[in-house]
């Protein structure tokens, strides 16, 4: 054993202790005296494998080992103090200065070891400035910090969408995102080449000792270790738990459905019915004619047409808010009786399948949003429990217009009570892919135009929507059609995972309901009537369908849907995100601009 390989400790114990003052906020002096005492064992980690192998590793993987450790155990803390503070409590990252000693010591301890030992440190390397080169883009695109929302954001999408983002982005961009990524690879082949031949007994037993410890200090106990709390590692598991929760949806179905117990109200229709909802993607109502008046172009003349012409059975909703800026967000509450009022697991929540099920229908989905490389989601084990669940064929870069899902509606039994979910792509960037040329209204006067054909695919998705509505009364029988979006987006505006104002949750909501609704269910249409007006926010699109569908249940709260007189939320008590922002705030446009719907 060398000892004086120990005297670098206190230089790097320092480095770390002033890394932590001047990267965290909201610290006490007993946090600082436990997080000292924590760096200073991690210090003498870092020193351990050539205090006991006797030497240090080649000058060259070294070297690179020191940089990659101290980059890494930087980057999180520095970008998130860098980063817009968002709350009077700040978090605290002191983990990552640790686990940084710790990685350092247990890279030199493998390359003392040498020979095939020596072979994971590499992949040990990419991987951290791997995360290092995600964390740096990720803040150059939104000028924020990664968190656990915008990790699961940027994991949380299908092989489409990602060709679409890559392509909204300069090619040259893209191609130094890759050549970065590439070089790291390279270069930590070429300088763990001197490594890669076996040390001497005594060495390599002393370097895969000291390596074992720093390994064993950095991530034991698993749960609660300081690899689990360093900030980029607990994105990952973060992740890997909500994955891992969403595995158990389909063996949570009788848990869901034994709390229903639903009763049916109102009076049974004659025949058999259809209930259909249309979700949207990224529309706003704010580029929406049937909804604005006096907007430049008139995008949806079927749903504004309605509106003049049949009033008593097409009812708007100009003051309609998405919960969330992003599907997951969004959808996870629309679809279930999890909201943002109360603490429903997602798991264990009933679901609008659920509840459709209980009222005897049978439930139909249809997406147009893609299986294809898409993870795990919430909108998709909710969909699977439907009776049948189909998406629409894609392959890579070429995704399906919306009108692809009409033909499922040929496999609605019309003799039978259904419930159909059509999950569009919709107004989803990039604007121009959601419509055939020959569906072009307007002219975009150059490839930035965004504004224009995201108009272009509203118009679009209008007439989409008639299609859909003719061919639910002519031929299934429908009672009731809901047209509601997931979140919105303003378009020429690159959305990103940080609140920027109302833009990106101001969301179209309209409900058709036919005669023989209104006959059966007079109560429920007249709220829906007299609530046209009211404030609402689609985490109570379940309560809305619960509405529709006339139930009873200990699952179902009446007061959160439109369909019921004591609908009770209001501009002052409803929220986003999770009850961080207030509809009050709201005063980006004056509401004389929406009209008088």
């Amino acid at each position: 054993m060398t000892l004086s390989y120990f005297l670098a400790s206190p230089a790097i114990w320092l480095v770390a202790l002033a890394e932590y003052l001047l990267f965290n906020r909201g610290y006490s002096r007993r946090t600082i005296v436990r997080t000292a005492a924590v760096y200073a064992a991690a210090s003498i980690f870092a020193m351990l494998p050539m205090a006991l192998a006797g030497h240090a590793p080649a000058a060259r993987p070294l070297a690179f080992a020191i940089a990659t450790s101290f980059l890494y155990q930087l980057s999180y803390p520095l970008l998130h103090r860098i980063s817009p503070v968002r709350t009077s409590t700040e978090e605290q990252y002191p983990a990552d200065a640790a686990v940084g000693m710790c990685l350092f010591g247990f890279l030199s301890g493998l390359l003392l070891i040498g020979g095939p030992f020596a072979w994971p440190v590499g992949p040990v390397e990419v991987f951290m400035l791997a995360a290092i080169v995600v964390q740096i883009t990720y803040f150059v695109m939104y000028g924020h910090c990664i968190d656990a929302y915008g990790f699961r954001l940027m994991t949380q999408t299908n092989t489409n969408e990602v060709i679409e983002f890559i392509r909204y982005y300069p090619l040259w961009a893209s191609i130094m995102v890759a050549l970065a990524l590439a070089g790291i690879f390279a270069a930590s082949v070429w300088v763990n080449l001197p490594a890669h031949r076996m040390h001497g007994t005594e060495e390599a037993l002393g370097g895969g000792l000291a390596a074992l410890l720093c390994l064993s200090f950095m991530a034991a106990p698993a749960r609660r270790s300081l690899l689990a709390s360093s900030g980029f590692v607990s994105l990952c598991i973060a992740k890997a738990e909500n994955t891992r929760r969403l595995r158990l949806y389909p063996s949570a179905g009788p848990e869901r459905e034994q709390g229903i117990k639903a009763r049916l109200l109102g009076k049974k229709y004659e025949g058999p019915s259809t209930i259909v909802l249309v979700v949207g993607e990224s529309a706003n109502r704010d580029y929406m004619s049937a909804f604005v008046h006096g907007l430049d172009r008139d995008t949806t003349p079927w749903m504004n047409a309605m509106r003049l012409v049949d009033s008593r059975h097409w009812m708007m909703f100009p003051r309609a808010y998405s919960c969330g800026m992003h599907t997951f967000v969004s959808l996870e509450q629309g679809l279930t009786e999890k909201n943002q009022f109360n603490d429903a697991d997602f798991v264990t929540a009933s679901s609008i399948v659920d509840m459709a099920h209980a009222a005897g229908r049978r439930v139909h989905w249809y997406s147009n949003q893609g299986h294809l490389g898409a993870s795990l989601s919430q909108v998709s084990v909710v969909a699977e429990q439907a009776d049948e669940a189909m998406w629409t064929t894609q392959a890579p870069g070429l995704p399906p217009y919306d009108i692809d899902l009409l033909a499922f509606l040929d496999r609605v039994d019309s003799e039978k009570d259904n419930l159909v979910v059509l999950h569009l792509k919709g107004n989803h960037f990039s604007f121009n892919n959601r419509y055939p040329a020959e569906a072009e209204t307007w002219t975009p006067e150059g490839p930035d135009d965004t504004r224009t054909t995201y108009m272009n695919s509203i118009h679009y998705v209008d007439d989409f929507l008639r299609r859909v509505w003719e061919t639910g009364c002519e031929r299934l029988n429908m009672k009731a059609m809901v047209y509601c979006s997931d979140h919105a987006i303003i378009p020429d505006r690159h959305r990103g995972p940080v609140f920027a104002g109302f833009g990106d949750v101001r969301i179209p909501l309209a409900v058709w309901t036919s005669d023989d609704f209104i006959a059966a269910h007079p109560e429920r249409y007249r709220a829906l009537q007299d609530n046209t007006r009211k404030y609402w926010t689609n985490d109570f699109l379940y309560d809305l369908m619960c509405g529709l569908m006339d139930v009873e249940s200990p699952r179902f709260k009446p007061e959160n849907s439109l369909a019921h007189s004591t609908y009770s939320h209001t501009r002052d008590t409803l929220t986003i995100l999770d009850g961080t922002v207030s509809l009050a705030d709201d005063d980006e446009v004056p509401d004389t601009m929406r009209g008088s719907l």
